[in-house]
């Protein structure tokens, strides 16, 4: 066979294959996978924000029976500008800010709300129920107007209120999706500066607050079908945040609970905007296409839990 026959072949051969893997949705565009599992990793996700919780404070108290039973990450980062309601935006719509072009961070209740798809609207589009808890009124910005969100008013609800709300809730309703934000560290880093004994203080608690809330989780017999999400939206320096400092735009992102793959330590970029991808991902409800962030599979179990 001569040179341009063979050559022929092979272009010919490469472009079935490529037409293959379109045809069964497998591409993947700058490394986002947008093929879905063959079946949800996990029946309910609980995913916890952090405001203003820095990953190296983090880190540094996470205990290394936290770190056998999940996964987790200390340089995923945020977006630019590194604050509340844009970072929470990407959170939930698995964009970037150019891609939700979200950049105030002050609402107020006559304003518009989100119109992007989110994994509020998602979820409750795929017909799972959707619990929303707020420690700032101004995160019902993330929130449809037809959609319930509960207000827990900070410092009446301080974080260990905070998660043991989200553990009542979960035994009671028992949401495909439960979203609640915590406000303590972000205040006490404006108050008394990142990394000051009253922050510290706060990141201290966290751990075992986790720990209790996992504990309730398998009380209630649902570990294996379940994927929580612990995050931040920013960390902060001196008092403030908002800019590209590495102290402001790296956060912590722990994947637990039976749906998570135990004792990894994640090494591949993770963005914000990835959170919500991996949502979707792991109840098996469709990727937007639209969506700049993907799954991080590497958090994720192998195999979708057996049900009962």
């Amino acid at each position: 066979m001569s040179g341009s026959l063979r050559e022929h072949g092979r272009r010919r051969g490469l472009a079935l294959v490529l037409a293959l893997l379109l045809a069964a949705g497998l591409t993947t565009a700058v490394g986002t996978v947008r093929a879905q599992p063959a079946g949800p990793a996990a029946r309910y996700v609980v995913l916890i924000s952090f405001d203003g919780l820095r990953a190296d404070a983090l880190q540094s108290v996470w205990p290394a029976a936290l770190r056998q039973q999940g996964a987790v990450s200390w340089t995923a980062r945020t977006v630019l500008p590194s604050t509340t309601i844009p970072a929470h935006t990407s959170m939930v719509t698995g964009r970037d800010v150019a891609g939700h072009d979200v950049r105030f961070d002050d609402w107020d209740p006559e304003m518009d709300r989100l119109a992007l798809p989110s994994i509020f609207t998602r979820v409750r589009g795929a017909g799972g129920g959707v619990v929303v808890l707020i420690t700032k009124p101004k995160l019902r910005f993330l929130v449809p107007l037809e959609m319930p969100v509960e207000w827990l008013p900070f410092p009446r609800y301080r974080q260990a209120a905070v998660i043991a709300t989200i553990a009542e809730r979960f035994r009671r309703t028992r949401p495909a999706l439960l979203f609640a934000h915590v406000a303590d560290p972000d205040t006490s880093g404006h108050l008394s500066g990142w990394m000051s004994p009253a922050y510290l203080r706060d990141v201290q608690e966290i751990p075992g607050l986790i720990e209790g809330l996992l504990g309730q989780i398998r009380a209630a017999g649902a570990w294996d079908e379940t994927l929580v999400v612990v995050t931040a939206d920013h960390g902060g320096h001196g008092r403030v945040h908002g800019t590209a400092r590495p102290e402001d735009v790296t956060i912590p992102w722990i994947a637990l609970g039976g749906a998570a793959r135990a004792g990894v330590t994640l090494v591949e970029p993770i963005r914000i905007y990835d959170t919500a991808p991996t949502v979707l991902w792991a109840l098996g409800i469709p990727i937007p296409p639209q969506w700049q962030g993907r799954p991080v599979l590497g958090a994720l179990a192998p195999a979708a839990p057996a049900r009962r």
